[in-house]
């Protein structure tokens, strides 16, 4: 039941009163917080504005730039997979034809080879095939104990011979005494070689002094045989000053051999030239 009292009803009143202000002085104070709230959302607008732009500016220029890649990527991977494809293509055909290109290389490396170790004019042996000869057959006959024999040609009066006919005719005199010496030697171990301009050395394994004299006599004597032309010459032909020389090797220097033969080869033009030095 509901009091009657005057005064409870004015405390009543005042409480009520007193509550309204206080949700009064609330709602103020929420205002005045949403004021500023607004206030500082207008203010810093346009920078968050700008920002978020710039953000979306730099976020679509990456964009770009991945799919740029990507693409280059793409290529990339396209391009090594055709290369790819290409090398296993000539792979195979390595593969199948190998021994054929083995054998061909092989062939153009003995032939070059061949070529480095030929004199070009003559197509004899040149000093660089002479002096491995030499050295391979020099350690040889050391090993054995065994016989090695030499013997130098120099041409008699050349110098004039080209004088009076000119180079040309000199090439071709000298493939003819080529020749001639190709002739006169039939043992394979034997070699020809040309030494120098219009000099000759022939380089025999197994072979004294004896045996030494005795080819460098056949060859003289082929010479003669051949009558090769030489109005310039004293002898009126081509004509050959010999030295021969054959040792036993017994130390590591085979240039002791060159220069006994070098020796004897000096004497023989010494002493008038168409000769053959082949003793000490």
């Amino acid at each position: 039941m509901a009091s009657t009292d005057p005064y409870v009803k004015v405390l009543d009143i005042e409480q009520t009163l007193a509550d309204l202000n206080q949700t009064m002085d609330q709602l103020r104070q929420e205002r005045d917080d949403l004021e500023i709230a607004l206030t500082t959302a207008v203010e810093h607008g346009d920078a968050i504005e700008a920002q978020l732009e710039m953000a979306n500016r730099q976020l679509q220029k990456e964009v770009r730039e991945r799919r740029a890649i990507e693409a280059q990527l793409r290529q990339l991977v396209a391009t090594i997979s055709q290369k790819s494809r290409d090398l296993e293509v000539v792979l195979q055909t390595i593969t199948e034809h190998s021994d054929q290109m083995d054998l061909h290389w092989l062939d153009r490396y003995r032939e070059s080879e061949d070529i480095a170790r030929k004199d070009p004019l003559t197509g004899l042996a040149n000093r660089r095939l002479l002096d491995e000869a030499m050295t391979q057959e020099w350690a040889r006959a050391r090993r054995q104990r065994g016989w090695l024999a030499m013997i130098m040609c120099d041409v008699d009066h050349f110098k004039s011979f080209n004088d009076l006919h000119g180079h040309q005719a000199g090439d071709v005199c000298l493939r003819r005494i080529a020749d001639t010496f190709r002739q006169e030697l039939h043992r394979q171990t034997d070699l020809i070689a040309r030494y120098g301009g219009e000099e000759f050395v022939l380089l025999l394994p197994d072979t004294d002094e004896v045996g030494a004299q005795r080819v460098a006599e056949s060859i003289q004597k082929a010479f003669e045989r051949a009558a090769l032309p030489h109005e310039n010459s004293p002898f009126g032909r081509i004509t050959l000053s010999i030295g021969a020389a054959a040792m036993i090797p017994d130390q590591d220097d085979e240039g002791a051999l060159f220069a006994e033969v070098d020796r004897r080869l000096y004497l023989a033009k010494q002493q008038g030239r168409n000769l053959i030095v082949a003793s000490a």
